[in-house]
């Protein structure tokens, strides 16, 4: 069973934290700065996503949602391509395995059809809906209760307690990546890639 239902649990939580409920007609605005700062931070094994990119003359549409590129990859889906500059990808005769992206389109000189792409994706908002949930709300509801906590606390102007929050969010968001990187890498191995004497 996750600690937060849902969005009106968090507002519940989040109200107590700061000790003010009388946030609640700002707390959408809050949480979606919450969400708009993990958007930034924020890079775990949940937001890998899976698309497929439908370039026109070189160019295509990246997604909705999309934060940072893992990966592009060739027509076969197995060899991903290198990321270059702008003007090398724009370059006459630029080669294929060379793309780049600029702000919401990715170039790939000269390629028309469809390739795909491996990226990490924003986090679905929940302010939406009043039992608006997503992957870190429910494996990881600290993190969400300090981010939104560290939002009302700078909007109440209350410096001590947004300083002991952003402390508790530091330690939130610590742990997530610990968690994160045992989850990837725990049973990994040091494989170099070369001969060795």
């Amino acid at each position: 069973m996750a600690v937060f239902a849902g969005y009106v649990d968090l507002r519940i939580a989040v109200a107590d934290h700061v000790g003010n409920r009388n946030i609640s007609d700002v707390m959408s605005r809050l949480t979606q700065a919450a969400e708009a700062w993990l958007n930034q931070k924020l890079r775990a094994r949940e937001q890998i996503t899976m698309d497929t990119v439908t370039f026109t003359s070189g160019v295509g549409a990246l997604p909705a949602d999309y934060l940072e590129m893992i990966a592009l990859y060739d027509t076969s889906g197995r060899y991903p391509l290198t990321q270059g500059t702008l003007q090398e990808v724009k370059r006459v005769n630029s080669p294929y395995w060379r793309y780049a992206i600029d702000g919401s389109s990715v170039y790939l000189y000269g390629v028309t059809g469809s390739r795909n792409i491996e990226y990490y994706a924003s986090l679905p908002t929940i302010s939406a809906s009043a039992t608006g949930s997503n992957w870190l709300l429910q494996k990881y509801p600290n993190v969400y209760l300090y981010a939104v906590g560290l939002e009302a606390a700078k909007f109440l102007r209350d410096a001590e307690l947004t300083q002991a929050t952003a402390a508790l969010l530091q330690g939130a968001m610590n742990d997530l990546k610990i968690d994160d990187e045992r989850a990837q890498w725990g049973n990994g191995a040091v494989r170099l890639q070369m001969q060795t004497p």
